[in-house]
Formats: C-alpha cells, structure tokens, sequence
C-alpha cells in the first residue's frame, strides 16, 4: 500500500516528478493527484501500483499555498513564463491599498480560468489550443478563497498565503487582486504548502529520497488507509471476504452517517465500500483485485 507526499522542486512538470519517484522506488504504476505546473513546488500526493485506484477519494476539496507576485507586469499566461509587458507608467499601490483588495477576495467569487490552463474545450485542453493560437472560449468557475493574507510587500512584489477552494488558480487570484486597484501583476513564485490535511511536514524531497537505500526510502512510503482518513473503518468477517472480494453486497455494522467505508478484514485492508439502502454495503474499489 503506497503513497508519498513529494515536496516537488521547480523547473520540472508533475509528470516528470512522478516518474523520478517511481523509479527511485521501483514501482510499475504511478499516478499524481493534483497538477503541479513546472513554476510551482510543494506538495504533490503520488500513488503507486493497486493505490492509484484509489486517488479518486482523495481529499483535495480545501489547498493552501505561498505566492509571490510582480506588480507593473502583465503577461499572457498570467506568470513569468508567459510573454512578458511591461507597463512602465503604472501607478504604485501603498500597502493599505494592496492590502484592502485583498481581503475583499474572502469568501466565494467567479473566477475567469486562463487561456493557459488545463480546462478543456471539447476535449483539449486549453492552454493547448491557446499555444496553437487558436481562440480559447471564456470558462468561469465559483471558487472559494477561505483565508488570505498579504504576508511580504515591497514594490514592486508582494507575496500571498493563500487557502482555498479546489479549482483555484492563484494566479489569476493575484491578476484579479492587481485589476482591483488599477494594476497589472504576474506570478512570480508557487509553493503549494498543503492539501486537506495533509502539508509539507508530510512530504520529502526528491534528492532525499534517492539517496537513502530501499528500507530507509519504504519510511517515507505510506499505506493507503492512511491517506484516507476522512472515512470511517469498518470489519466484516472472514465469511464475507469472498463476497466482498466478489462485487456482492453484505451486511455490516456501519456508520450510517457516511455512504463510503474502508472495508477490513482483521488488520488486511479490502477496499472501499458503500452503504446503499436496501442492500447493505455494496464493494466499489478493490484493493487486491
């Protein structure tokens, strides 16, 4: 049962993160729950082999994160790695000033996805048909800014920590801020720093990982019933593994409070399964199957 939280560096893509990790640790499947664009480090969930049936459930509703930003600059992907203009008559803001359109993005707000992002359109993604030059349609999403704080501001930078709503792109968070004042701002910097309740207290960096030998490297490795915390645990008995293992529905004591359960037998974890009315707990996921 398998998964890491890497603290993944700058410079490299999600993917390209995953597949130094598989290989360090020798697994032959792997999967990443939520994308990390090459700009941004911090923590970056990776399941492996019969875990990655399982990055469905995984809590991501709630992320935090650190960002910097650079007033007087606009650019077309909203970040540094875009094409960059330079709008050498903006205006200064005072820290008063920053700070008030800040804290006016509490709560919930539509927010505009970018051209260069990963919403599709009919299937393609778009930052792919915004790379072709091709007309990227308007997507816009409700997303909910929990907690912001303008935590660094000195001209022309200013950094955010930020929690947020799954979805949230803080860049365009930080445009949005900047338009609020009558100012232009690109990300300069991304760190995500947790996801649910999981932070980077929980996470390693790749060259850690690659120089410890196998047993030192299987610490930082954990099980996946861990991961899964937010659902409640149930047993069934070793008459009811077969059916279970089977796609056949059983009775179990359960906490009718909660549809999904984790399903053990003894300490063995079996999969997931859900409480359905009339039938008892009906197997979603399997783990060894």
């Amino acid at each position: 049962m398998s998964v890491i939280f890497l603290n993944k560096e700058k410079g490299i893509s999600s993917y390209q993160a995953l597949r130094e990790v598989q290989k360090a640790l020798n697994f032959k499947k792997a999967g990443h729950a939520g994308t990390l664009d090459p700009i941004a480090t911090g923590l970056l969930p990776i399941f492996f082999d019969r875990s990655t049936k399982f990055i469905q459930y995984f809590s991501s509703e709630i992320k935090g994160y650190n960002a910097t930003f650079n007033l007087g600059v606009s650019s077309d992907t909203q970040d540094i790695e875009g094409k960059l203009t330079v709008h050498k008559n903006e205006k200064h803001p005072s820290r008063d000033e920053l700070n008030n359109s800040v804290k006016k993005f509490i709560g919930k707000y539509e927010q505009m996805a970018p051209s260069f992002s990963a919403k599709k359109v009919d299937g393609t993604p778009m930052y792919k048909l915004a790379r072709a030059g091709k007309p990227t349609p308007q997507r816009s999403a409700t997303v909910e800014i929990y907690n912001i704080e303008l935590t660094e501001f000195k001209y022309p930078y200013f950094s955010l920590s930020v929690m947020c709503s799954k979805g949230t792109y803080i860049r365009t968070l930080g445009v949005d801020i900047a338009k609020k004042i009558e100012c232009n701002c690109i990300m300069k910097d991304l760190e995500r720093t947790s996801i649910g309740p999981w932070n980077l207290d929980d996470s390693v960096k790749f060259p850690i990982i690659k120089n410890l030998d196998n047993r030192e490297k299987m610490q930082y490795v954990k099980r996946i019933e861990e991961i899964l915390k937010d659902f409640p645990k149930v047993k069934i008995r070793s008459s009811e593994v077969k059916k279970f293992q089977n796609g056949s529905s059983i009775d179990a004591e359960i906490n009718e409070k909660f549809k999904k359960h984790l399903v053990f037998f003894e300490e063995d974890f079996l999969g997931i399964g859900e409480f359905v009315e009339g039938r008892g707990l009906v197997p979603r996921t399997l783990y060894k199957v």
